[in-house]
């Protein structure tokens, strides 16, 4: 829990105190020099000194609400309510903590652990424009940090969060953050960050990252929608360790020079040269220089991403997932980057059902058994019919 210092005592009290704890101490100061008046120093004149803790202006804080002398609140208000990546990251991640994961779902019941019960992270949105509204509205909100449990109301609605506004608003959001943020190739093996330097400039995809967190902690659904080597990156940080190849390129114009590159010939390659140069390649255009000159191109699509992954990093810092994920990458991998079949079925729903039947043997037990088998009977026969 965040702490600020009293400006009466000086002692470290919990942020949401401070205002009563001010309070009071000022009334005890006020008392104690009340009751030792004899004992207080005069001036020349003959009139009683005054301490430093009588003479200081004290002010509240706008954004925090927390009191704070006047000299030192224009200073604290500059910077109340900016997240720092030490406070977004206050969780404990020792190896002790984090060393012991054997699976996926070990990892994500601990993230789910991470969540700070004890404040709550608020939204009122709108359902119009949700993306947009979503992303504006988390980044301006100052009073808690979104590790708290997420509550969401939305405008025009009277419903109260209980767990199932929040998980449809985190539905939404991943599910618009793959679509407005990410951009897939022909091979549907995963997506690249879409190259959108308004969106880096409106740190949307450190927020994305932020939402990504959260959906993971807090019931929503899992991110995995990302080619693996951005995921590497994620987990490592080094632009070296990359490895990609041109099927990771996914932006529809270089994936269509790298076709006419493989394409051309001693005559027409030299077209081509503009776009070639553009893309960083310095050396010799020619149909020989083939396999270099493609390598540019995929260095020159991939590498420019890199900034939206640094920034993705940053939101992802959230609960210490990101030091699981550098401690355990193979077992974070599912949760990022599609399978090879991601595809929902009916045997993918009924694996993840968890019934809590009645007793065995009684008679509600039997119905509970007969209401699972019509479930299946009816998840299998829309998939035959291409429903799924």
């Amino acid at each position: 829990m965040p702490k600020a210092p009293c400006t009466t005592c000086n002692k470290m009290v919990p942020l949401q105190a401070v205002p009563f704890h001010i309070k009071s101490c000022k009334e005890e100061m006020i008392y104690l020099n009340s009751s030792s008046e004899n004992e207080s120093f005069t001036q020349d004149n003959g009139s009683p000194l005054r301490t430093e803790h009588q003479t200081e202006m004290t002010t509240e804080c706008p954004v925090c609400r927390g009191i704070f002398s006047t000299d030192a609140i224009e200073t604290h208000a500059s910077d109340c309510g900016i997240r720092s990546s030490n406070q977004e990251s206050n969780i404990s991640t020792s190896e002790d903590g984090i060393n012991h994961f054997q699976s996926s779902e070990e990892i994500l019941n601990w993230i789910s652990c991470q969540v700070d019960d004890s404040c709550t992270f608020s939204l009122c949105v709108s359902r119009v424009d949700l993306f947009s509204r979503g992303m504006q509205q988390w980044q301006r909100q100052k009073k808690s940090r979104p590790n708290c449990r997420l509550k969401v109301s939305f405008f025009g609605e009277s419903g109260i969060d209980t767990g199932a506004l929040s998980k449809e608003f985190l539905t939404e959001m991943v599910s618009e953050i793959e679509n407005k943020l990410f951009v897939g190739g022909a091979d549907k093996k995963g997506k690249n960050p879409l190259y959108c330097l308004n969106s880096l400039d409106t740190n949307y995809f450190r927020t994305a990252g932020e939402v990504m967190g959260a959906s993971m902690a807090q019931g929503g659904p899992l991110p995995n929608f990302m080619r693996e080597w951005c995921y590497r990156y994620l987990c490592s940080g080094d632009s070296d360790s990359i490895q990609v190849s041109t099927s990771d390129v996914t932006d529809s114009e270089l994936s269509h020079l790298i076709t006419e590159v493989n394409r051309a010939t001693d005559e027409n390659i030299n077209d081509l040269t503009d776009d070639i140069v553009g893309c960083g390649y310095t050396g010799k255009v020619s149909v020989d220089k083939k396999d270099l000159i493609m390598r540019a191109i995929v260095l020159h699509s991939t590498m420019r991403l890199v900034p939206m992954l640094d920034q993705l990093r940053k939101g992802l810092q959230l609960y210490g997932l990101l030091e699981v994920m550098k401690t355990h990458p193979d077992l974070c991998l599912p949760m990022f980057v599609p399978g090879e079949d991601g595809r929902v079925d009916a045997a993918f729903v009924l694996e993840r059902c968890q019934p809590r039947f009645s007793e065995m043997g009684s008679v509600r037990y039997s119905r509970e058994v007969n209401i699972m088998n019509f479930f299946q009977d009816f998840l299998q026969n829309i998939e035959d019919r291409g429903m799924f």
